[in-house]
């Protein structure tokens, strides 16, 4: 296996710096979080964890004594001015407990942990432990403008344990655009989303990492967040505009009637998330209604490990490689990690179409008028057809309505992925009786696309090495899809165009993979997946459980030495939904040895040609760089 001398040579003197400078590097306490997120922005630096970390940032006293609206911002960094907090970058809130904006950076757990409260957890519901980069995103991606002057990632980052990075309500480690990443001797637990998740990234090793679960007592979905994020925007329209009103659901509702409502919910989940673990459904039934989790997990696709290319992974299950090999990661190596225990599901949220366009509201989040979960209507009449509302619709289609009249927007609340239409809010009112939601499905509440779950995804890279990594016990709850779509999510790969993965579950996965040297495709320069163990897999809806699962334009990849039993009272039957091994149609010099056991069998479909009108790899994409298809 020949890794690039480069990524050895940055990794070696990684490691030299990193030994010297132990003994002097600066300690982190917990008083080194009050404030906020810990920006480590000088090069050469290294730190160690001289404490426990729970990172619980707030502005107020005694909570519990705390106003609706106190609670409701209390985690806001913009609502606490403090100026080492650029209003760009931390506009959605503290988006890291450490953000890594610097080059040469060690970083030891030195046998302590680093996570989230319980608190922030809930009302912080993007996230990452440690964030690589000045922001969670590159410019140009994501529902808001995250970038001021200049986006920095970081390059030549070392984090070793022993030590835990716990709770998180998305990412245990998140980046972009980083260079010769080495992360050993972790322990990653509670993270939501996924335990590491980079993009475009030149250089990684995952080694010797400890995954004993994920997060599995989350009391929400993904509708509070939204809550969460629409109330900053009520509240600059009521500071602008008190006598603001609309009709909504056949009342007139005025915007501090809207906001009041909406803070309540918030404050009120909060009160009872903290006091007893889940929303009380008969205190507060309204409220259960909207944003109870009852699967308490992830209500989203969720992983261990995610490498891709340039971009947020959110569209569908890439492709072909883009012919740009600066968006592409490369040199990949995930070596003897153990992930188990971990329990996902999809809640997948039909996405209401008007004007050709998808209805979400100023940030990002979908108009939600159907409940998949109880295939219910929420917010409108099934029968009538007529709205009806909610805490989210109302402030939603308020907000819609003031910026379509041009009375919201600043360099804080930036609104150019609105798209709450006119027709849509005249239905809200009571004036367009002929408006029907017509549903776009397979996408979540953020319109990503549905591709079911993964615990080990790699895809836009070349130079991959999968090697002694053990997955066990992975169950996925999601139900199947139901019956209202009139079209499907337009991110998705085409030939997964109407295929809604909600329930599907991969051990592996690597999708526009190829080997070290884009020249050759098989032998030692080949990308691997070896001398892995994947056993015990439990999705009751999924159309496909697959181990291992190789997709789009894969080339050059040798598959050795690799044991997968995904149910011991399954055997290799055709045409069930358990496959040992799949090679997909358009995937090639593929090398798959003998000495692999597959209990439940392998399958590669018939090669073909790609159809005419695919658009070819690095061009006309729906959006560039994957960033969030708000709107499309």
């Amino acid at each position: 296996m020949n890794l690039s001398l480069s990524l050895f040579t940055a990794t070696a003197a990684l490691l030299v710096g990193t030994t010297a400078a132990q003994n002097g590097a600066q300690c982190l306490y917990n008083h080194h979080f009050t404030d906020g997120t810990f920006i480590i922005d000088q090069n050469g630096s290294s730190y160690k964890l001289c404490d426990d970390i729970v990172f619980c940032p707030h502005n107020i006293d005694d909570i519990q004594t705390a106003s609706d609206e106190q609670i409701a911002e209390a985690f806001d960094p913009i609502a606490q001015g403090n100026p080492k907090y650029n209003n760009n970058e931390y506009a959605l809130g503290f988006f890291a407990a450490i953000a890594v904006q610097a080059d040469d950076v060690s970083l030891s757990l030195n046998g302590h942990s680093i996570s989230q409260c319980a608190e922030h957890a809930l009302m912080q519901r993007f996230f990452a432990v440690i964030e690589l980069a000045s922001a969670p995103f590159i410019p140009g991606a994501g529902p808001h403008n995250f970038v001021s002057n200049k986006f920095t990632p970081a390059k030549n980052f070392y984090l070793n344990g022993p030590g835990v990075v716990g709770l998180s309500s998305h990412h245990g480690i998140h980046g972009n655009e980083n260079v010769n990443i080495r992360i050993t001797g972790v322990t990653f637990k509670d993270f939501e989303v996924g335990a590491v998740s980079l993009n475009n990234v030149k250089g990684l090793e995952i080694k010797n990492c400890d995954i004993p679960n994920n997060r599995q007592d989350i009391p929400v979905l993904g509708s509070f967040s939204a809550a969460l994020k629409i109330r900053p925007y009520l509240k600059r329209l009521k500071e602008i505009n008190p006598g603001y009103s609309m009709t909504l659901g056949g009342t007139v509702k005025s915007v501090q009637d809207v906001y009041n409502t909406l803070v309540g919910h918030i404050a009120n989940v909060y009160k009872d998330v903290m006091e007893q673990g889940e929303i009380n459904d008969r205190t507060h039934p309204d409220e259960f209604k909207l944003y109870n989790n009852p699967h308490r997990v992830i209500d989203g696709p969720c992983y261990v490990f995610l490498v891709h290319g340039k971009g947020p992974a959110v569209g569908g299950f890439g492709f072909a490689q883009a012919t740009d090999a600066s968006a592409l990661s490369s040199n990949v190596a995930i070596l003897n990690n153990k992930a188990q225990n971990i329990r996902c599901f999809t809640n997948e949220v039909l996405a209401s179409v008007s004007e050709g366009r998808v209805q979400n509201d100023a940030r990002g989040a979908i108009l939600q008028f159907y409940n998949s979960l109880e295939e219910a209507y929420i917010g409108m009449d099934g029968s009538s057809g007529k709205y009806t509302g909610n805490a989210n619709l109302d402030a939603q289609i308020m907000v819609g309505k003031a910026l379509n009249q041009g009375l919201l927007g600043d360099n804080v609340l930036q609104t150019n992925v609105n798209t709450v239409s006119l027709p849509l809010i005249a239905w809200a009112e009571g004036s367009n009786t002929s408006f029907t939601p017509n549903f776009r499905c397979n996408g979540d509440s953020m319109h990503h696309v549905v591709k079911g779950s993964v615990m080990m995804r790699v895809e836009g890279s070349h130079g991959v090495n999968i090697q002694g990594n053990t997955i066990d016990n992975v169950e996925i709850l999601s139900k199947g899809p139901v019956e209202l779509c009139v079209d499907y999510h337009k991110g998705a790969s085409f030939v997964d165009m109407s295929d809604r993965m909600l329930a599907d579950l991969r051990g592996i996965s690597l999708a526009a993979v190829t080997a070290y040297d884009n020249a050759l495709t098989s032998g030692n320069d080949a990308s691997t997946i070896t001398h892995n163990t994947i056993t015990n897999f439990k999705s009751q809806s999924a159309h496909l459980i697959a181990g291992i699962d190789i997709q789009g334009v894969t080339q050059g990849i040798n598959i050795e030495n690799n044991y997968v039993n995904l149910n011991a009272t399954v055997g290799d039957v055709s045409g069930d939904k358990w496959i040992g091994m799949r090679i997909r149609q358009s995937a090639e010099a593929i090398l798959v040895k003998k000495n692999n056991n597959f209990v439940q069998g392998e399958v590669k479909e018939s090669r073909r040609k790609l159809p005419e009108y695919h658009p070819r790899p690095g061009g006309e994409l729906e959006w560039p760089n994957n960033g969030c298809p708000y709107g499309h």
